[in-house]
């Protein structure tokens, strides 16, 4: 279906489900078309709606199918950012913690652990955020807004282009 292309999601349209349908509803949800809470792997009127605005903006059938010319348009695509947990370790919890230290209320080490500090800035975020108060940083808690000019933790921690 994808030989010789590996990296190519496959052709989805509304309707569809699955990882392919959450990598184009990410990209919406970081270009604002989509919310975060949006991000579900359904492909379903919001999502043809958005898809529909984007392939009319850029010049291609606006029939809210997405195949090889609409997903090299869309690309770069990202994978979604990694959730991160109590004892999870890392270049990105480091990143994370250095984000929340600039005006999150962080007071700890950037050492790249997530331990009952970062849990508890976490926690605090997600609270502040409405969002499901778990202390995990999932998709959701990445892609709710932190700031000005629709910043959100993902965007400041430098994990998308």
């Amino acid at each position: 279906m994808n030989e010789g292309k590996l990296d190519m999601p496959a052709t989805i349209k509304p309707g569809d489900t699955g990882d392919d349908v959450k990598r184009l509803q990410r990209v919406f949800a970081r270009n604002k078309a989509l919310g975060p809470d949006e991000v579900d792997g359904v492909f379903g009127p919001r999502t043809e709606q958005a898809v529909k605005d984007f392939q009319q903006s850029n010049g291609l059938v606006a029939d809210g199918v997405v195949g090889p010319i609409t997903w090299s348009r869309v690309h770069p695509y990202r994978e979604a950012s990694p959730t991160l947990q109590a004892a999870s370790s890392g270049p990105v919890v480091a990143k994370l913690q250095g984000v929340l230290k600039t005006g999150f209320g962080y007071t700890g080490a950037i050492d790249g652990i997530f331990g009952p500090t970062t849990e508890n800035v976490v926690r605090q975020y997600q609270t502040n955020a409405g969002l499901p108060v778990t202390g995990v940083m999932d998709e959701r808690t990445w892609m709710a807004p932190a700031g000005a000019a629709g910043a959100t933790l993902e965007s400041l921690s430098g994990l998308i282009l």
